[in-house]
């Protein structure tokens, strides 16, 4: 009996939506992707909803072509999303252990955290995540799992993570318009940080920086756990509007003469200059020369952004708390000279992630442009969530009194 399952995730980016359609055989097991779509996110700002029904259409044509690569029928999925309006708190929680013998359980840990829950929320927003980082149990603390020890009290640190109320009711509302479930919901910073980081830096302290296109989530992880979550309203596309600025070209233009810097810096010995003729651009100066649009135009944006997460990181308290240093993802990191430039502005390791690579269709999705996407499904199969199947196969998806009743038109004439 076979126990396959497959899980779609959705992974609403800043300037791409992603479906990716996997299956394993056991939770343990290496997904193997089996159908994967990206395309541009239409009616998404930043993340969010502005245009209902071509979000609905976005996500619809993102879907549909997902489930032509996998010849499956998708109805649920698990959506992964980013955008300004997240925010994260640092919560405490105690309460009195409820067995007569002091022995701590399940149900005690879910009270502890339930209580680091009972806070006042900003308006307008509802905790998305409540993830326990630390327990104390009679004041000892750095317990990690505490169930089966003995005490009186429990205390629990969790780090809270908050998402827009409207913001979730109109993706809600516009996966229901399409006719699609949601199984469950995740910030991108944590999904991204399952593709992308290790287990050595999970550990130490670590800050991961998933740079997209809009937005750059900053998650930063101790002792294996998220202790400070926030969300730039900068990314990517800065850099492609000062390049089209700078050289007076259209947006697409630069962003491909970005791309293709990137692609010549790392290899050696090219020339100074590009052809732009070559990528498809017509220019009134057909060529332009690499170090100067790098060190003139893409420079300075790169370490006003580094600068600008630096500061941030700063600002919380955590630039001492993380060793292991930074790891950026997202498709910001394929950005010529990032790493270079940033060891220059933050004194810590710097490291440029690409996801973790799985089985199947993955050729075009091992790139930190897919971190968040490939994390996702990492990150779903952990949560315990799956059901048998998120969907179901096309080709023999037949009603059982449909096939019943096929049987009974094909003996009727030979009955007597």
């Amino acid at each position: 009996m076979s126990h396959t399952k497959i899980i779609t995730c959705l992974d609403i980016g800043t300037s791409k939506i992603t479906t990716i359609v996997a299956k394993f055989d056991s939770p343990q097991s290496l997904p193997n992707i089996i159908g994967v779509s990206s395309i541009v996110a239409k009616g998404f700002k930043k993340g969010q909803i502005v245009n209902l029904e071509l979000a609905s259409n976005t996500i619809t044509e993102s879907i549909e072509s997902a489930e032509r690569m996998a010849s499956l029928e998708i109805n649920q999925v698990f959506v992964s999303l980013t955008a300004p309006h997240f925010e994260s708190i640092n919560s405490h929680g105690v309460t009195a252990i409820g067995n007569p013998n002091g022995e701590i359980t399940p149900d005690d840990i879910s009270r502890a955290i339930e209580a680091a829950k009972a806070i006042t929320l900003p308006p307008n927003k509802e905790i998305l995540h409540s993830i326990p980082r630390i327990f104390t149990v009679d004041g000892q603390d750095g317990v990690v799992d505490p169930i089966g020890m003995n005490g009186i009290r429990l205390e629990v640190d969790s780090h809270l993570i908050l998402i827009s109320t409207p913001a979730l009711r109109n993706l809600t509302k516009c996966l229901e318009d399409v006719n699609i479930k949601i199984q469950g919901l995740a910030y991108s910073g944590l999904t991204a940080a399952k593709s992308s980081l290790s287990e050595t830096e999970n550990e130490l302290g670590v800050a991961l920086v998933d740079m997209g296109g809009y937005n750059t989530t900053v998650t930063i992880f101790i002792d294996n756990s998220p202790a400070c979550s926030f969300c730039l309203p900068v990314g990517a596309n800065n850099i492609t509007a000062d390049l089209a600025i700078g050289l007076r070209l259209p947006l697409a233009d630069a962003e491909k003469i970005k791309i293709r810097l990137a692609q010549l810096v790392d290899k050696k010995g090219f020339h100074d200059e590009i052809d732009l003729s070559n990528i498809g651009i017509v220019a009134d100066d057909n060529k332009i020369s690499i170090s100067s649009t790098i060190n003139g135009i893409i420079k300075p944006r790169i370490e006003e952004i580094v600068h600008l997460v630096w500061q941030e990181i700063c600002s919380h308290g955590f630039q001492n708390l993380i060793p292991a240093g930074i790891v950026f993802t997202g498709g910001g990191a394929l950005t010529v000279d990032l790493k270079t430039i940033s060891q220059k502005i933050i004194p810590l390791p710097i490291r440029i992630s690409d996801p973790i690579k799985l089985d199947g269709l993955v050729d075009d999705i091992t790139s930190p442009s897919y971190s968040s996407a490939i994390g996702s499904i990492l990150y779903f199969q952990d949560s315990k969530q799956i059901p048998n199947s998120s969907g179901k196969k096309m080709k023999i998806n037949i009603p059982f009194k449909q096939i019943i009743g096929k049987i009974k038109d094909f003996l009727s004439p030979l009955l007597p």
